[in-house]
């Protein structure tokens, strides 16, 4: 929400200064003919697209059919997981209105998944992650379908964030 505070300020402000400095550009051009005076407003269109375009590709990214996805809530923080029905994820690491991206390549295997990496952002530490259905265990988890690290031995990494799934779309 901060990040579209922010950048919904400098756009408001971008484009009234385009504005104002086309229509004096424009009046100019009237004028003497001369055509640097266009310059400024197509580079400012040409700019104008350019985000426009890039904001469109990043929303397509997120935007895709969602196979699985899983959070962990860490009170003024909290993490994510989102893969993708491509082979693709998106990792998301967030924190007091700010978010770090990181975006990645995946097989699944029946409830095993392999990660195109073996570290991300200090908090998936291997590139195995297995869907297991977890008891309550009264202090830490609720019961329910949990998305868990495991070293290349097969055994779960200890002490290692355990993500809730939130929406499985496998079938």
């Amino acid at each position: 929400m901060f990040d579209g505070i922010i950048f919904g300020g400098i756009a408001l402000f971008g484009i009234a200064y385009w504005i104002w400095s086309t229509t004096k550009d424009i009046k100019q051009y009237k004028l003497t003919k001369n055509n640097r005076f266009l310059i400024g407003p197509i580079i400012g269109i040409l700019f104008i697209g350019l985000i426009i375009g890039l904001n469109w590709k990043n929303n397509s990214e997120f935007n895709k059919p969602t196979l699985l996805r899983a959070y962990y809530d860490g009170d003024f923080n909290g993490t994510s997981i989102d893969f993708k029905t491509d082979g693709t994820y998106i990792f998301d690491n967030h924190a007091i209105g700010f978010s770090e991206y990181v975006y990645g390549k995946y097989k699944i295997n029946g409830q095993s998944i392999s990660l195109d990496r073996n570290e991300i952002d200090n908090i998936i530490k291997t590139d195995i992650l297995e869907i297991k259905d977890i008891a309550e265990n009264g202090v830490d988890y609720l019961a329910g379908t949990y998305l868990l690290q495991i070293k290349p031995n097969g055994n779960e990494i200890e002490r290692a964030t355990k993500f809730r799934v939130v929406e499985d779309n496998r079938k």
